[in-house]
């Protein structure tokens, strides 16, 4: 069976998955975040950590990408 039109034409964005690397945390349950093992500083406050993307991650779309 045929893939619909907008299927076949369509383009899929490539999955952007950076995994934060947590081994040098621990999480607390009562705080509800994660913290550093050494300092007891809590994740979202070191420096590598990964901050919040954009709502949804959303993408631009339309004439903003004339490349496509």
């Amino acid at each position: 069976m045929k893939k619909h039109l907008l299927l076949e034409k369509a383009y899929i964005y490539p999955l952007e998955r950076d995994e934060a690397n947590l081994s040098d945390y621990l999480y607390d349950t009562e705080k509800g975040y994660w913290l550093n093992k050494e300092t007891q500083a809590a994740f979202i406050l070191e420096p590598s950590a990964r901050k919040p993307k954009s709502k949804k991650c959303d993408r631009e779309t339309g004439e903003d990408q004339k490349g496509e």
